[in-house]
């Protein structure tokens, strides 16, 4: 941190640079946000399964309606048409 370089111990009175050094930003789930936060954070592994499926099944030239639920057709689909429906 380059302000570190002029107050080393970061624990100079009156010091802006000093006061906010310290300030940090995240995403904590022991808040009280946290069963939001692990909500969000399930739909976005789950995102994550679904595009890198997605991606396969078009590579593969087959055409899934959404991106969503790709992973469970990829795995579940016994035919092209049903992958294309989008229903098993």
């Amino acid at each position: 941190m380059k302000h570190q370089e002029t107050h080393p111990g970061l624990d100079v009175e009156g010091c802006f640079g000093c006061r906010v050094s310290g300030v940090a930003f995240g995403a904590n789930p022991s808040t009280t946000r946290g069963s939001q936060v692990a909500q969000l954070n399930t739909v976005d592994k789950n995102k994550t399964k679904d595009m890198a499926a997605y991606k396969r099944l078009r590579k593969n030239g087959l055409q899934p309606r959404s991106i969503d639920g790709a992973a469970t057709l990829e795995s579940r689909a016994t035919t092209p048409q049903q992958v294309e429906l989008g229903r098993l």
